[in-house]
């Protein structure tokens, strides 16, 4: 009877945590979906909401950063329309270089150390789904 006990409260115990996980990755996927149909302006607004609430951003700094994270959404979107994928995303990972070194201008010491993490936690969030998808 035990035994019993123990191996029901087991599969229930497994059923919940699948089910829970399920949940977690169609809320991801439902964020990047809601994104797809946002302007670059909408999808930089956005973006400077989170890093001012993870960085705790002054004004000065969400002023400098707006537009760096306008240019980089509209770049992103022309790069979908480029006939030369490669070429596209050669100057994409050039400007993400560049408006890095911009972003350590912008951010003290702690907060670019904490926006690195953000991007690597994104990074890493892209590749899964991409995985997934495959």
């Amino acid at each position: 009877m035990t035994k019993k006990l123990i191996l029901a409260f087991t599969v229930f115990t497994s059923v919940c945590t699948i089910n829970i996980n399920s949940v977690k990755a169609q809320d991801a996927d439902v964020q990047s979906v809601a994104q797809q149909g946002q302007t670059a302006e909408q999808r930089a607004t956005n973006q400077v909401q989170r890093l001012t609430k993870a960085l705790t951003l002054s004004n000065d700094q969400v002023v400098q950063i707006k537009p760096l994270l306008l240019e980089l959404n509209q770049r992103r979107d022309a790069m979908r329309e480029a006939p030369d994928k490669r070429v596209a995303m050669k100057d994409m990972r050039d400007l993400i270089s560049v408006q890095d070194d911009k972003m350590k201008t912008i951010l003290n010491a702690d907060q670019y150390t904490k926006y690195q993490d953000i991007k690597d936690e994104a990074r890493d969030r892209m590749r899964r789904t991409k995985g997934r998808r495959e």
